[in-house]
């Protein structure tokens, strides 16, 4: 087994932080312009953040050690374990956005999108950097 984490996962991580910290930031002021107690959003985009943290190094870790199980099956059912795993921690953190009176229900769900957005943003950017460098040759 390997232990800590992987080079894709520490790039990865990179990535993903600094943009996930300028978009908490940018909707924190955006929460203030909507009169949402600063508090709450401020729980609610670090729950989500933290919650979008640990499913990537859970991610993560299950991808890179599924590949020491004995069998496809085996990996096959440790990958589904850990999917369980991922997605019961972020629906107790929605859930707990939504309980929990110290934590704004949407600042908390919106830094779980964030890898998606993220991703999606510079697949999009590069394709059109591609586009545009291709249509001058």
């Amino acid at each position: 087994m390997r232990n800590g984490l992987s080079d894709l996962a520490k790039e990865q991580l990179k990535f993903l932080l600094p943009r996930a910290a300028a978009a908490d930031g940018l909707l924190f002021i955006a929460c203030i312009i909507l009169q949402v107690t600063w508090y709450r959003a401020l729980t609610g985009l670090l729950l989500g953040t933290l919650t979008m943290t640990v499913n990537m190094l859970l991610l993560s870790y299950s991808v890179r050690h599924a590949v020491d199980r004995g069998s496809e099956k085996a990996a096959k059912r440790y990958m589904l374990g850990f999917y369980i795993l991922r997605f019961s921690i972020m629906g107790a953190a929605i859930a707990a956005g939504f309980l929990w009176p110290l934590a704004h229900p949407v600042c908390t769900y919106l830094p779980l999108l964030y890898p998606k957005l993220f991703y999606s943003w510079t697949g999009i950017k590069d394709h059109i950097h591609f586009i545009l460098t291709d249509k001058k040759r």
